[in-house]
């Protein structure tokens, strides 16, 4: 809740547990509302769907090394469409 701006939206996908002060919603005029995606079939329907035609996400891809950056590109809605960020750090055996 605290990520969000004042009139910011919460979207809660499937049944997560999730705890938050009333305050928060009012004092920062937050909203909450919920979506359900759908069962395990219907998912993999869909996503065979979008492979059969080439359907991919729109993303950019941002090294973990520059979460700073993504963060900040982000909160400045200068990000385009969705940030991923991988692992680019070295496989250090932890």
């Amino acid at each position: 809740m605290a990520t969000l701006k004042k009139n910011g939206k919460l979207v809660l996908v499937g049944f997560p547990d999730v705890e938050f002060n009333s305050t928060d919603l009012v004092a920062h005029q937050l909203s909450i509302t919920g979506s359900f995606l759908g069962n395990r079939a219907t998912m993999r329907e869909m996503l065979s769907f979008a492979q059969a035609r080439d359907i991919v996400p729109k993303v950019e891809l941002m090294p973990m090394t520059e979460v700073n950056e993504a963060l900040r590109k982000v909160k400045g809605n200068k990000a385009r469409y969705r940030i991923v960020l991988f692992n680019d750090t070295a496989d250090t055996g932890r």
